[in-house]
């Protein structure tokens, strides 16, 4: 189930480069300019290498600015859908005895980012990023890994690379894979996968 999901999000990553570089403009504006400032709504989908975890779904919107041509600094903010596996036999036995286990876990999650741009020019960029930020659910995540139970509340560490393209003088769409540490001890997810967006420059 987790290598389907995976094959279909880059194919389906694949599907909507291609359709995007077929149809920006011939000349667009540098989408890394210094005082750019840009808005971005996106979504997301990983995978974990956990068995706890199948799948993680992300929503929401991240901003940043460019402190000089090719840096920026910013921050996202994101709602987290965690889908848990419940067919691991330590889950079973661990909640077995009446405990309630939570196959759904919603949460809030932020992120500051600080990203690089190796290559920027009238059109495309390509992006260098990572940062660090905290991720809040309502439940415990995962549910039982390694001997212990998940937390509440978790450091995250994420790990990107991506592509903006340029739609307009002000548009472009962002596609960026992703590596994600969430939580920093023995019960940690390590989640790879990715999330696109739009981004809106001002």
């Amino acid at each position: 189930m987790k290598r389907s999901i995976r094959t279909m999000s880059v194919v389906a990553f694949a599907l909507a480069l291609c359709l995007v570089m077929a149809q920006r403009p011939a000349q667009a504006a540098d989408v890394a300019a210094q005082g750019t400032f840009h808005v971005t709504p996106e979504a997301g989908i990983y995978g974990a290498a956990q068995k706890g975890v199948n799948t993680i779904f992300t929503a929401g919107a991240s901003a940043g600015y460019f402190v000089i041509d090719g840096l920026s600094l910013g921050a996202e903010f994101l709602y987290y859908n965690i889908n848990q596996s419940d067919t691991a036999d330590d889950v079973i036995s661990y909640y077995g005895g009446g405990r309630k286990f939570h196959g759904n876990v919603n949460g809030f999650g932020t992120n500051f980012l600080v990203r690089y741009y190796p290559i920027h020019q009238d059109g495309f960029a390509l992006f260098l990023g990572t940062g660090l930020g905290g991720l809040f659910t309502d439940e415990r995540t995962p549910a039982w890994q390694n001997g212990s139970q998940g937390d509440y509340n978790h450091w995250t560490l994420p790990v990107d690379l991506g592509l903006a393209v340029n739609l307009s003088e002000s548009v472009s769409f962002d596609l960026t894979g992703r590596y994600q540490r969430i939580g920093f001890t023995n019960t940690g997810i390590d989640a790879f996968g990715g999330h696109a967006g739009l981004r809106i420059s001002f």
